[in-house]
Protein backbone atom coordinates (compact mmCIF):
# COMPACT_ATOMS: atom_id res chain seq x y z
CA UNK A 1 0.00 0.00 0.00
CA UNK A 2 1.05 3.39 -1.00
CA UNK A 3 1.28 5.95 1.86
CA UNK A 4 -0.53 8.72 -0.76
CA UNK A 5 -2.44 7.95 -3.67
CA UNK A 6 -4.40 10.76 -5.42
CA UNK A 7 -6.27 9.56 -7.97
CA UNK A 8 -7.96 11.85 -10.67
CA UNK A 9 -8.47 15.00 -8.52
CA UNK A 10 -10.34 17.85 -10.02
CA UNK A 11 -10.29 21.51 -8.24
CA UNK A 12 -11.65 24.43 -9.68
CA UNK A 13 -11.83 27.77 -8.29
CA UNK A 14 -14.55 30.54 -9.30
CA UNK A 15 -13.17 34.36 -9.96
CA UNK A 16 -15.87 36.35 -10.63
CA UNK A 17 -17.80 34.91 -13.79
CA UNK A 18 -15.04 32.12 -14.88
CA UNK A 19 -13.94 29.23 -13.65
CA UNK A 20 -10.41 28.48 -12.79
CA UNK A 21 -8.89 24.89 -12.97
CA UNK A 22 -6.29 24.73 -10.77
CA UNK A 23 -5.84 20.66 -10.97
CA UNK A 24 -7.23 18.57 -13.85
CA UNK A 25 -7.42 15.04 -13.55
CA UNK A 26 -4.01 15.03 -11.38
CA UNK A 27 -3.27 11.31 -10.39
CA UNK A 28 -0.14 9.97 -8.35
CA UNK A 29 1.78 7.60 -5.86
CA UNK A 30 3.88 8.05 -3.70
CA UNK A 31 6.16 5.28 -2.64
CA UNK A 32 6.94 4.81 0.90
CA UNK A 33 10.82 5.79 1.56
CA UNK A 34 10.88 8.02 -1.67
CA UNK A 35 11.03 11.54 -1.87
CA UNK A 36 8.24 13.52 -3.92
CA UNK A 37 9.31 16.88 -5.63
CA UNK A 38 6.25 18.90 -6.97
CA UNK A 39 7.45 21.60 -9.16
CA UNK A 40 5.84 23.75 -11.72
CA UNK A 41 5.26 27.73 -13.03
CA UNK A 42 4.10 29.94 -10.64
CA UNK A 43 -0.29 29.67 -10.47
CA UNK A 44 0.46 25.69 -12.09
CA UNK A 45 -1.31 24.27 -8.95
CA UNK A 46 1.43 23.12 -6.80
CA UNK A 47 0.34 25.04 -3.81
CA UNK A 48 -3.66 23.49 -4.38
CA UNK A 49 -2.20 20.12 -4.97
CA UNK A 50 -0.70 20.06 -1.40
CA UNK A 51 -3.33 21.52 0.27
CA UNK A 52 -5.82 19.23 -1.57
CA UNK A 53 -3.49 16.31 -0.64
CA UNK A 54 -3.15 17.10 3.14
CA UNK A 55 -6.99 17.84 3.05
CA UNK A 56 -6.91 21.55 3.90
CA UNK A 57 -8.65 21.81 0.88
CA UNK A 58 -11.32 19.27 -1.03
CA UNK A 59 -11.19 18.68 -4.10
CA UNK A 60 -14.36 18.84 -6.58
CA UNK A 61 -13.80 15.78 -7.50
CA UNK A 62 -11.55 12.39 -7.44
CA UNK A 63 -9.86 10.74 -4.15
CA UNK A 64 -7.08 11.11 -2.18
CA UNK A 65 -6.04 8.37 0.27
CA UNK A 66 -3.58 8.54 2.86
CA UNK A 67 -2.69 5.02 4.71
CA UNK A 68 -5.06 3.41 3.45
CA UNK A 69 -7.95 6.51 4.25
CA UNK A 70 -10.07 7.99 1.93
CA UNK A 71 -9.96 11.18 3.20
CA UNK A 72 -12.44 12.56 0.04
CA UNK A 73 -14.94 10.39 2.13
CA UNK A 74 -14.49 12.06 5.76
CA UNK A 75 -17.16 14.19 6.93
CA UNK A 76 -15.34 17.57 8.45
CA UNK A 77 -15.27 16.59 11.92
CA UNK A 78 -13.26 13.29 10.94
CA UNK A 79 -11.17 14.98 8.60
CA UNK A 80 -10.11 17.61 11.05
CA UNK A 81 -9.07 14.21 13.91
CA UNK A 82 -6.97 12.42 10.55
CA UNK A 83 -5.22 15.81 9.81
CA UNK A 84 -4.23 16.37 13.23
CA UNK A 85 -3.03 13.39 13.96
CA UNK A 86 -1.40 11.96 11.29
CA UNK A 87 -0.63 15.05 9.10
CA UNK A 88 2.00 17.81 9.65
CA UNK A 89 3.19 20.70 7.22
CA UNK A 90 5.53 23.31 7.14
CA UNK A 91 4.26 26.43 5.13
CA UNK A 92 6.48 28.67 3.91
CA UNK A 93 6.13 31.15 6.15
CA UNK A 94 5.99 28.81 8.70
CA UNK A 95 2.66 29.53 10.48
CA UNK A 96 3.92 28.72 13.78
CA UNK A 97 2.75 30.71 17.41
CA UNK A 98 5.84 33.01 17.66
CA UNK A 99 5.40 33.36 21.30
CA UNK A 100 5.52 29.45 21.66
CA UNK A 101 9.04 27.54 21.58
CA UNK A 102 9.49 24.61 19.00
CA UNK A 103 8.80 22.42 21.28
CA UNK A 104 5.52 24.29 22.63
CA UNK A 105 4.27 24.65 18.70
CA UNK A 106 5.27 20.37 18.14
CA UNK A 107 3.17 20.03 21.30
CA UNK A 108 0.14 21.48 20.78
CA UNK A 109 -1.73 19.11 18.40
CA UNK A 110 -0.93 16.34 20.95
CA UNK A 111 -2.40 18.34 23.83
CA UNK A 112 -5.39 19.20 21.92
CA UNK A 113 -5.91 15.41 21.17
CA UNK A 114 -5.79 14.61 24.64
CA UNK A 115 -2.29 12.99 25.36
CA UNK A 116 -0.72 13.12 29.01
CA UNK A 117 1.42 16.19 29.28
CA UNK A 118 4.15 13.40 30.19
CA UNK A 119 3.77 11.41 26.49
CA UNK A 120 3.58 15.00 24.62
CA UNK A 121 7.09 16.10 26.44
CA UNK A 122 8.64 12.80 25.19
CA UNK A 123 6.84 12.78 21.89
CA UNK A 124 8.03 16.35 21.21
CA UNK A 125 11.57 15.96 22.43
CA UNK A 126 11.75 12.73 19.85
CA UNK A 127 10.34 14.49 16.97
CA UNK A 128 12.32 17.59 16.86
CA UNK A 129 15.28 15.07 17.90
CA UNK A 130 14.68 13.22 14.57
CA UNK A 131 14.45 16.48 12.51
CA UNK A 132 17.83 17.66 13.77
CA UNK A 133 16.46 20.34 15.98
CA UNK A 134 16.64 19.63 19.89
CA UNK A 135 18.63 22.45 19.57
CA UNK A 136 15.58 24.79 19.36
CA UNK A 137 13.51 23.22 22.39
Amino acid sequence: MHPLVVENVLKTFRQGDRTITALDGVSLEVVRGRLLAVMGASGSGKSTLLHVMAALTRADSGRVVVDGHDLTALPDGRLTLFRRRHIGLVFQAFNLIPTLSAAENVSLPLLLDGHSPREVSARADGLLDRLGLSHRR
